[in-house]
């Protein structure tokens, strides 16, 4: 997120739809009252955790509510500030869990489960009314534009930054292409549509719902033979004689992530 607010404040100083101190100041706004009001309120939620807990005062179930009003109120709390209401969510979420030193898990079941039903819904209304309507106005150009997206701009990144591993190449391949353009791309899309001023923001929203589409479609179908083929490569071909990353053991509290 702070990277995309620094590429469209200087995107826009080069459009000439802001002066160079104007956007200097939103983005600092952004990134500051954002961080500011993210680590207050995910402190004050932590401390509740903490402090009414230990004298009982809140059920179970309403401890779990706590990290959702967190991150509503992290928002709520940033937005009218001027900051990044995403960078408070965030920075609220680290505060919290550094706070309660990992103890977690309990707490975070509620906000999981309410996570995967608010992503399903949020691809549903993406299908409907963002990706539907842009079907009629897709080129050749935006069409090889998502395909190049989902692989070369993808997957040298993830090559380059896994150089240092030992990783192999069928390993490169996996990590590479599982790299779906999901929720963060609707998020970052309609944070342009709403903040930039650039000049062709149909051309990128339409990139970037045509590549979201694609990903769902694409990573979706290939997801399960794809997984069980690189399974079957790795346990065919082990390699215990020295360490690399496929033998590093999972962390199982990502597992599902």
């Amino acid at each position: 997120m702070p990277l995309l607010l620094i590429v469209l404040a200087s995107a826009e100083v080069e459009a000439g739809t802001e002066s160079s101190t104007s956007a200097l100041r939103i983005v600092f706004e952004q990134i500051g009252y954002g961080a500011g009001a993210g680590l207050a309120v995910g402190a004050l939620a932590a401390t509740i955790v903490v402090q009414a807990g230990r004298r009982g005062l809140i059920a179970a179930s309403w401890r779990r509510a706590i990290p959702v009003a967190a991150a509503f109120m992290a928002y709520g709390t940033a937005a009218p500030l001027g900051g990044s209401g995403f960078i408070a969510a965030f920075v609220a979420g680290m505060a919290f869990g550094h706070i309660l030193r990992g103890d977690t898990e309990e707490i975070s079941v509620f906000d999981e489960d309410l996570g995967r039903l608010l992503n399903g819904v949020t691809f549903i209304v993406f299908g409907a009314i963002l990706l539907g309507p842009s079907l009629e106005h897709v080129t050749w150009e935006v069409g090889l534009y998502a395909l190049l997206s989902l692989t070369v701009v993808r997957m040298v990144p993830v090559a380059l930054a896994l150089s240092g591993t030992r990783a192999r190449y069928p390993t490169l391949a996996f990590l590479g292409w599982f790299g779906p353009r999901g929720l963060a791309s609707i998020v970052f899309a309609l944070i342009v549509l709403e903040d930039s001023h650039l000049r062709h923001v149909s051309t990128i929203l339409l990139a970037t719902y045509i590549t979201v589409g694609l990903s769902v479609l694409l990573h979706g179908l290939s997801a399960a033979p794809l997984t069980d083929r690189y399974a079957n490569w790795l346990s065919a071909h082990p390699r215990d004689d020295e360490p690399m990353m496929e033998g590093v053991q999972a962390d199982p509290s990502t597992t599902d992530r």
